[in-house]
């Protein structure tokens, strides 16, 4: 029931959601990221997801505003910044803005991505990167690289799959 709920939030989101000079893109992101906590199994996960934020400080907090308070599974959310590729390593989760986009390849290739999703702001799929947001009439949406998400380890469901465009 509870991805049934989440995948209806997410469709919502992905659908009926223009991004507009009111709403932050960094906050539809982070509420993109959370229903993607939902619905991808991790193998690794004790009690903390790791979310690496490949941004500038500003998008870091804005994200950690909306993440850090909240849990799933009786696990916190961790949001940190991380400033170099081998830091991606270390996290559940790596948000890459458009500003370091060019970082993207360096990350799939550099960095040890088991068990880590990869997510880029403006596509990047052909880079590496699991999940791509994009635009489309001024709708947020994503792109899901099936290949990359089954190389880090990760099983994503079905559901979510179906989401993406």
């Amino acid at each position: 029931m509870k991805k049934l709920f989440a995948v209806i939030i997410l469709s919502v989101l992905a659908f009926t959601t223009p991004v507009s000079a009111q709403t932050s893109i960094t906050k539809i992101q982070s509420l993109y990221i959370y229903n993607f906590i939902k619905n991808i199994q991790w193998q690794n996960v004790t009690d903390t997801y790791v979310i690496g934020v490949y941004a500038n400080e500003s998008t870091v907090n804005e994200i950690d505003q909306i993440l850090g308070i909240r849990k799933f599974n009786d696990k916190s959310i961790e949001v940190k910044r991380i400033s170099s590729p081998s830091q991606a390593s270390t996290c559940h989760i790596v948000f890459v803005s458009a500003s370091y986009g060019s970082n993207v390849k360096k990350i799939s290739a550099g960095a040890n991505l088991k068990n880590t999703l990869l997510i880029s702001e403006k596509g990047q799929i052909n880079n590496g990167a699991s999940i791509a947001f994009v635009l489309e009439n001024s709708k947020l949406k994503f792109k899901i690289n099936e290949s990359a998400c089954t190389a880090s380890g990760l099983q994503v469901s079905k559901s979510l799959m179906s989401l993406g465009v």
